[in-house]
């Protein structure tokens, strides 16, 4: 079995989504990396497919990544990891529409929001299971950073079930960055200021470990990196 990999590591790649159809021999990789914009992929599994996505907004303006994955066959699994950085001036929205459309598939969703300034972020996502799509497992996760008191960070997750015989859950999470663990690192010698980037490299970092391409990764850290820099000494 060979896995499909496609990378798109672009600045300034226009729109950079795209349409696969996948099937069990052969699962999809696919690493985003985009640019101001609006991106919009859909991801179309058959039976005992498997897709896992790898997404970064790291870059400012305003940007916009969509996806809709539609689980047609039975024993579909899908993946998708997020990360958005917005800061002042800057928009960013995630929209997720996973649609289980027949029994046995699973779906696993974890995206993750940073907002300074008077930047703006949005994650919007939809669970569906179909009336027959029994023995479901879907699973959501939007945790999010807001490291002023002028960002904002809305989070929209959705559970549209049809069937009985499912295990699916959701959360969201938006607070503030936590002051015992900044406080901690400062009595062991660190300034507030890298301790704050330490702080905001593990919450990213959850993200980055998703990434199994070692030159992907790098892209993905040496872009990480700059984030955790430039906002390292920003107060709450």
């Amino acid at each position: 079995m060979k896995t499909k990999e496609i990378k798109i590591l672009g600045n300034e790649c226009g729109e950079c989504g795209g349409n696969y159809d996948v099937v069990a021999d052969e699962p999809l990789m696919l690493y985003q990396l985009c640019g101001v914009g609006d991106h919009t992929t859909t991801i179309r599994l058959g039976e005992g497919a498997k897709a896992k996505v790898v997404f970064a907004a790291l870059e400012g303006g305003d940007t916009s990544y969509t996806y809709r994955v539609e689980l047609n066959g039975r024993g579909a699994e899908v993946e998708l990891y997020g990360l958005f950085v917005a800061g002042t001036g800057d928009r960013c929205r995630i929209k997720t529409e996973v649609r289980h459309n027949m029994p046995d598939c699973v779906s696993n969703q974890v995206v993750k929001g940073i907002a300074d300034g008077e930047g703006y972020g949005l994650f919007d996502g939809l669970v569906y299971v179909a009336p027959d799509a029994q023995h479901t497992e879907a699973y959501q996760q939007s945790r999010n950073v807001l490291l002023s008191k002028t960002a904002r960070i809305q989070t929209q997750p959705q559970l549209e079930i049809y069937a009985d015989d499912v295990k699916c859950s959701h959360g969201a999470t938006v607070g503030q960055m936590e002051q015992e663990q900044i406080y901690y690192m400062r009595q062991r010698g660190l300034s507030e200021a890298d301790a704050r980037k330490l702080q905001l490299e593990g919450f990213m970092k959850d993200i980055l470990d998703r990434i199994d391409n070692e030159e992907v990764r790098r892209e993905f850290e040496l872009r990480q990196m700059r984030v955790s820099e430039s906002r390292k000494g920003i107060e709450n």
